[in-house]
């Protein structure tokens, strides 16, 4: 009889497999199709999501490095460097190689800042790529130099280049439309925050979309000057505010889909997740201990999916003793990958 952890890991590679397609399929992945997701795609969490999660999958992290190689200008480096100190994604180590094979393309020298010399105190090289079954990779071919150079052991790298320019006419695209609008800078994610709330501090606007806060209340300052961004009391606080029928009419996307989501967080829980189940020791465990992990990663976790809008789908771990949690965590996260993934 199956595992009942083999089986919800199963399932739980094939949703976020299907997401991440999904999610650079709309954005211009070439060799995918399938129907375009309703909510709207933050590149930098999505990037640093996707360089853990596709080192399962070689070809959808191949692509979107071609992707990369298109529409790297559509990258906020400072706001990456935020959301993956604060986060604290697995995927930083993997992204130097990216950021270096960016750099030399010679309009994103903006990466070269991601770009580190390697600790040659670690001579040990680890394979990039594994299979979702844990069985031994071969490498076929030369190794490719810059990934080896800094640590890890793949074949070279040979872009398609087959990504198309972003797309930004779905809902989807909306982040990258205000991007193309008004550059790369706090200004796109303030916009897309006030249409989707009817006000807000900006304390709860910086802390949502990963800017300090002096630099989201210097620009709400200047952009009120405009006569397009609207400023109200809330109490003691000062709250801004948008009109945001016509706003959506000015920048023709749905109202009634686009919402709100606190992408950094909720992929960060997803990626614990995914680290954790994907180790032999879990498996390995009796289910008394799997609860016991699972309970206590769910302490660490639980404060990332609340703040991404989901806490009303778990379960109260306390209720439950014992073995009997381990049924309950993989329904709770089953119900999130349904309901949002």
């Amino acid at each position: 009889m199956e595992q009942p952890l083999i089986g919800f890991r199963n399932r739980f590679r094939e949703h976020l497999s299907s997401f991440l397609w999904r999610q650079w399929h709309a954005l211009g992945v070439a060799g995918y199709e399938g129907a375009l997701d309703a909510w709207y795609i933050d590149p930098e969490a999505l990037l640093l999501f996707s360089l853990t999660i596709s080192r399962s999958e070689a070809r959808l992290f191949d692509e979107v490095i071609d992707w990369l190689v298109t529409n790297g200008n559509f990258v906020n480096i400072q706001r990456l460097k935020t959301i993956l100190a604060k986060e604290n994604f697995s995927s930083g180590k993997v992204l130097i190689p990216v950021a270096e094979i960016m750099s030399k393309e010679g309009k994103y020298l903006k990466w070269k800042g991601l770009v580190k010399s390697r600790d040659m105190n670690k001579p040990v090289h680890e394979n990039l790529f594994f299979p979702a079954d844990g069985s031994p990779v071969q490498m076929f071919g030369s190794p490719d130099k810059v990934f080896y150079k800094h640590g890890f052991n793949r074949g070279e790298l040979n872009l398609r280049r087959h990504s198309g320019q972003v797309r930004n006419i779905h809902n989807t695209g909306v982040l990258f439309k205000l991007r193309a609008l008004f550059g790369i800078n706090v200004r796109c994610e303030i916009i897309l925050y006030l249409l989707t709330h009817e006000s807000a501090h900006p304390s709860k606007i910086a802390r949502e979309t990963y800017y300090a806060q002096k630099t989201v209340q210097d620009t709400l300052i200047d952009m009120v000057k405009s006569g397009l961004l609207f400023v109200k009391p809330y109490g003691k606080e000062k709250h801004y505010w948008l009109k945001t029928d016509k706003w959506f009419e000015f920048l023709d996307i749905e109202k009634t889909s686009l919402k709100w989501t606190n992408w950094p967080s909720l992929l960060i829980a997803l990626e614990k997740i995914w680290l954790k189940i994907n180790g032999d020791n879990l498996i390995n465990m009796d289910p008394l201990m799997q609860s016991s992990e699972l309970r206590q990663l769910m302490g660490e976790i639980r404060p990332k999916i609340e703040a991404a809008g989901f806490g009303q789908l778990l379960s109260d771990e306390k209720q439950y003793i014992g073995e009997s949690y381990l049924d309950v965590f993989l329904k709770d996260i089953e119900k999130i990958l349904v309901t949002w993934l």
